[in-house]
């Protein structure tokens, strides 16, 4: 086989990700050795977190082809995505006349085969509905009686998947406002959301927001036994063909990322984070953000440099300002961890220029967290209370102070620089620094980062900042 062929489909197999390999593992039939040798190792080197294994340039490049092709279908075939643009694609003909009789055909013949409750189930049926009254006034009355009997053969389903999609709404109503603020209980939704998450005869993307909503409430409570649990599961499920597309593979990679990176199991976070990057969707900014997060706690701040200025395009094109000030902020860090003081500054200070409401609406304590680092870095506290005065930030912090997972970064920033500029005597710096400890116990994450806190500011006072380690 030719090395550009051959280099073609290796490129192909570096696209394969691990829980689709795992189903392709459990599905393949292969008798012929050169095909099943080619598709042992595409699995192989989509579950290696290591170097790839190359292929073998002496078999048939047919037999790669063949191979690729077979990926292909199969992985299209247990799809949710492709199905859904299918299903939107016919609504849209039939609402407008325009479907052809062929494919007329095919969703009458998948309408007669259907056994299974799979992932798009509500939007088939809500099809089904509009396709019967476009059969009816055409006079249709053998392809009518099929759809007919398909609407009341899964009418009690379709209820019983409508009646949980509008439950899931409340309780995601309910899970977010308590991570945003955490004034409210969630527990009493646990059972119920388990069960829908596992029950297999309702709807894949009913079962699939469940799973979305357990896991943000265990992040709320900071249960990452439970946690660990049911991303298992969603994995079993995800490798044995179930609600799978690679938007929704990336989804759980991400999330992935977040579960390890709490429990300071960063060497898999890095491999996952990798993984949620593979598919360019709606969510890749947010996706690289946790990454370069991830980088920059491996110490690996090249590399989050190289994947920043390769991923600039999506911060530049992006209305989403949540990330793009988490951008912009790790961009300022990256910069800084590269000793970049002067470049990572300038764009600190263009940022907030251009988009200062943003900031302050969405990350102020994010983006600050990075310029003032920087300007600590560069001993420009008169520069960290000018911010600290314009922006109102002690009053922010006191107010930040109630979330639970606050890390007192900027609070101890602006007290080093009213020390340094001669506002306040040490006395009264180390019990500023002191203070916001006295509401809050601290989780070993939390002690871990305030630790890394305390030694890049050691840098500029050592005296006092190695008093407050030993307090902590």
């Amino acid at each position: 086989m030719s090395k550009g062929k051959l280099k073609k489909f290796t490129e192909f197999s570096k696209t394969i990700l691990p829980n689709e390999a795992k189903y392709l593992e459990s599905r393949h039939q292969f008798t012929d050795s050169e095909k099943l040798n080619i598709i042992s190792l595409v699995i192989t080197n989509a579950l290696s977190q290591d170097s790839l294994t190359a292929y073998d340039h002496s078999i048939d490049k047919r037999k790669y082809s063949y191979i690729k092709n077979w990926i292909e279908k199969k992985l299209a075939s247990i799809d949710v995505d492709v199905t859904i643009e299918w299903i939107m694609s016919l609504k849209k003909k039939i609402l407008t006349d325009a479907i052809a009789s062929h494919e007329e055909k095919e969703f009458l013949h998948y309408i007669s085969g259907y056994k299974i409750i799979d992932f798009n189930f509500q939007n088939l049926y809500d099809l089904a509905k509009e396709y019967k009254s476009y059969l009816l006034v055409r006079m249709r009355y053998r392809d009518h009686k099929i759809i007919a009997d398909f609407i009341e053969t899964y009418k009690k389903q379709y209820v019983e998947a409508k009646n949980i999609a509008e439950k899931l709404y409340t309780a995601t109503t309910e899970i977010t406002n308590q991570y945003t603020l955490n004034n409210i209980e969630t527990k009493h939704l646990e059972t119920w959301l388990l069960q829908v998450f596992k029950d297999e005869t309702i709807d894949g993307k009913n079962r699939y927001q469940a799973f979305v909503l357990l896991a943000f409430m265990y992040t709320n409570y900071n249960e990452n036994d439970k946690l660990k649990v049911i991303f298992d599961q969603i994995d079993f499920y995800l490798s044995d063909g179930e609600m799978y597309s690679r938007r929704l593979l990336s989804n759980y990679y991400a999330s992935r990322v977040l579960l390890h990176s709490k429990q300071d199991e960063f060497k898999e976070a890095e491999f996952y984070g990798y993984l949620s990057i593979r598919q360019n969707n709606s969510d890749a900014l947010m996706y690289l953000n946790n990454l370069v997060a991830i980088l920059l706690r491996n110490n690996k701040p090249e590399k989050a440099f190289k994947l920043l200025e390769k991923h600039l395009d999506l911060y530049r094109e992006t209305h989403n300002y949540h990330q793009k000030i988490g951008y912009c902020s790790y961009q300022i860090r990256v910069l800084a961890e590269l000793k970049k003081n002067t470049l990572a500054e300038s764009t600190a200070k263009t940022f907030l220029k251009k988009y200062k409401n943003e900031v302050l609406n969405h990350r102020w304590h994010h983006f600050f967290t990075s310029y003032i680092n920087v300007l600590v870095i560069q001993e420009k506290y008169d520069e960290v209370l000018k911010l600290s005065s314009k922006f109102d930030l002690v009053e922010k912090e006191v107010q930040r102070q109630k979330q639970n997972n606050y890390v007192p970064n900027i609070s101890w920033s602006i007290s080093l620089s009213r020390y340094m500029e001669g506002k306040i005597n040490s006395k009264h710096l180390l019990d500023e620094i002191k203070a916001p400890l006295k509401a809050i116990t601290p989780t070993k994450n939390q002690k871990q980062l305030m630790i890394k806190v305390i030694d890049k500011l050691s840098n500029n006072l050592p005296e006092a900042f190695l008093k407050l380690k030993s307090h902590i």
